[in-house]
């Protein structure tokens, strides 16, 4: 089932990776996805929302080819218990060293809702990790699957708490990535 796409939200850092402004859009979506509140985020560095090295090491990239002058622009998963939300990231620099990152939506199709995204629920010590880019999980053995492949996998319907997870890169977005900064080396 289709549901309508999520609004597009965009947000500045400036040369100090320094959250200096959010549009209206931000607090909208934070409210569904009990995300941080714009007044919470701005004068915050942008490493303050992005927990894991991989994802890190890539966004340092982008930033370094956007601040020559390129423009980026990737799609990544933005979902949420309820939903799959496929969006567009456009990273760009704006005026006087100041980065835009935009997202805009593509496509957002409902599901049924998985505790293992929702927010609030009680966790146990246990770690998956999700890909920051495609939302799929690492379920072992170099292999990376659908969140509801994994849930049924791992059986984590049978456990009183769903694990926590942390987040990293799986093969395929990391060698798409690899080819989006490749490609931004050769923008000029």
């Amino acid at each position: 089932m289709m549901a309508p796409a999520a609004e597009g939200v965009r947000y500045r850092i400036n040369a100090n990776d320094e959250m200096v402004f959010v549009d209206d859009a931000w607090d909208r979506t934070a409210a569904g996805m009990s995300g941080p509140k714009a007044p919470t985020v701005v004068g915050k560095r942008l490493w303050e929302f992005i927990g894991d090295g991989p994802t890190r090491r890539i966004y340092r990239e982008i930033l370094n080819r956007v601040r020559d002058g390129c423009v980026a622009q990737f799609s990544l998963r933005c979902d949420d218990a309820s939903h799959r939300r496929l969006m567009r990231m456009t990273v760009r620099l704006a005026t006087s060293g100041i980065v835009e990152f935009h997202t805009e939506p593509l496509e957002t199709v409902s599901r049924a809702p998985i505790p293992l995204l929702s927010h609030g629920v009680p966790r146990s010590d246990t770690m998956l990790r999700a890909c920051s880019w495609c939302n799929r999980i690492d379920v072992g053995a170099d292999e990376w699957t659908e969140v509801e492949d994994a849930v049924e996998r791992l059986r984590l319907f049978e456990r009183e708490t769903v694990p926590q997870l942390s987040h990293g890169v799986c093969e395929s977005c990391h060698a798409m990535l690899t080819d989006t900064i490749v490609a931004l080396e050769r923008c000029d």
